[in-house]
């Protein structure tokens, strides 16, 4: 008790001297432990209720080690700020108890039963401690409930989410995650879908996710909601889902990056999965060595654009999955264009259950790499309940010493589907692979 009173009182002074009207609080000069020896969470919460109660503020914590044994818990229009990423690290030890209220859900986070504003978080290190599949882990960085918000300059590892935006029903929140590094999201609050670890987690409306780092994580990158935007990030080595797994009306992904491994043995999902919405926008992207799809538009995905992207070394490179949407549902107004599909283990561009969509000016070169039969036919393949949709321009080549896209474009309604509902009905093709035979009638 009596160190609560001092530290309040120390706070006192500083607001009533010449830093008030900022605001600011050194952490340096009110004993804050940096040895990593005893705990600061309380200390900070304090600060934090003090600086919420004077209307907001800045809490400058210096280089050294801070040892969390419970959650800081941020509130509007405080900003927690580090010297830099690699001399300002918060972490838990690995043998620490649950924390007091074992509903908050990571070392740095919010009070999600009120509206917060105007938080920020940089420069500073976290690391959980929690080991791959570990359940009841906590995230890192967890920000829920807020509008107005950054994360910035931060890295997280052996955490669940590493770094994440979510709980706010507002229509836009104006969140924003930047320069973000997150290694090894991977362990699990519960063994259900909710429980999965995620690297960046936005789910919301109007967040941005930019330049940023996810690897090792359950899925790399997951966003819901809509009106997001992702711009010049990077996903590798995922192991639970995909590299980024979007379920957003008004996405925005252009110019981001997934590795899925070394090698197309090695890789793990799909790169980008595309879900279930509306108004996608998928530019100027990569996917490389992903076992499942480079780019997988889930049913009913729809007036969704992928433009001048590359799978490399992916299951199929590009294609729609039906999975638990069976036909008469259908993915409409979809645009392929200027797409490249190389060393695709199947089919380079696989079609099916969508409707009036252009496939214009893509290539798809050197595919079937795992062998041709009548399940894998086709560098682009149309299969069932495809109609109304234009094919044009494109390219099938394999330029290799050894042949193995034996077929260009494959429709399979010519001599492999035989219902008449499934055939691929109204579809104009104006097409002639450089290397492969074309099945088109």
């Amino acid at each position: 008790m009596k160190k609560i009173f001092t530290l309040l009182f120390l706070i006192n002074i500083f607001f009533t001297s010449h830093l008030f009207s900022q605001r600011i609080v050194d952490a340096r000069n009110l004993g804050l432990d940096a040895t990593g020896n005893s705990d600061v969470s309380s200390t900070l919460n304090d600060i934090i209720d003090s600086l919420s109660s004077a209307g907001g503020g800045t809490i400058l914590i210096p280089s050294g080690k801070f040892l969390l044994e419970n959650a800081i818990i941020l509130q509007s229009f405080i900003h927690l700020k580090g010297v830099s990423e690699s001399e300002t690290l918060f972490f838990r030890k690995k043998d620490s108890k649950n924390w007091t209220d074992p509903k908050i859900q990571a070392l740095i986070t919010t009070n999600p039963s009120v509206k917060n504003k105007g938080i920020s978080v940089e420069k500073i290190s976290i690391n959980g401690n929690f080991e791959k599949g570990q359940l009841s882990a906590k995230g890192g960085i967890c920000l829920r409930n807020c509008t107005k918000s950054n994360i910035k300059d931060v890295t997280t590892e052996n955490t669940w989410h590493g770094v994440a935006f979510y709980g706010s029903k507002e229509q836009n929140t104006e969140n924003s995650i930047e320069n973000v590094s997150v290694f090894r999201a991977q362990g699990f609050t519960s063994k259900d879908n909710a429980g999965r670890p995620r690297g960046i987690l936005a789910i919301g409306s109007g967040i941005l996710v930019k330049n940023s780092k996810s690897s090792q994580s359950g899925t790399g990158f997951y966003a819901e909601g809509e009106n997001i935007t992702l711009l010049k990030n990077y996903a590798e080595y995922w192991f639970e889902d995909n590299g980024y797994y979007l379920i957003v009306n008004n996405l925005k992904v252009i110019d981001c990056r997934a590795l899925g491994g070394d090698s197309p043995d090695t890789g793990f999902g799909s790169g980008f999965a595309i879900a279930y919405k509306q108004g996608a926008l998928i530019e100027n992207c990569i996917a490389e060595n992903c076992s499942n799809y480079g780019f997988r538009i889930h049913v009913p995905q729809s007036n969704t654009k992928l433009i001048n992207n590359q799978a490399v070394g992916c299951g199929n490179g590009f294609g729609i999955e039906t999975a638990s949407h069976p036909y008469p549902e259908v993915s409409e107004n979809l645009l392929f264009q200027k797409n490249i599909a190389r060393n695709s283990g199947l089919h380079g561009f696989l079609f099916r259950q969508m409707k009036n969509a252009r496939v214009l000016n893509n290539s798809a070169i050197n595919g079937n790499q795992r062998g041709v039969t009548l399940s894998t036919r086709g560098a682009i393949a149309i299969k069932e309940y495809v109609s109304d949709s234009r094919f044009r321009g494109n390219l099938c080549l394999d330029n290799q010493l050894k042949t193995t896209q034996i077929f260009g474009l494959y429709n399979y309604s010519v001599d492999l589907i035989n219902s008449e509902d499934k055939k691929a009905k109204n579809i104009k093709i104006k097409h002639q692979s450089k290397s492969g035979i074309d099945i088109i009638q």
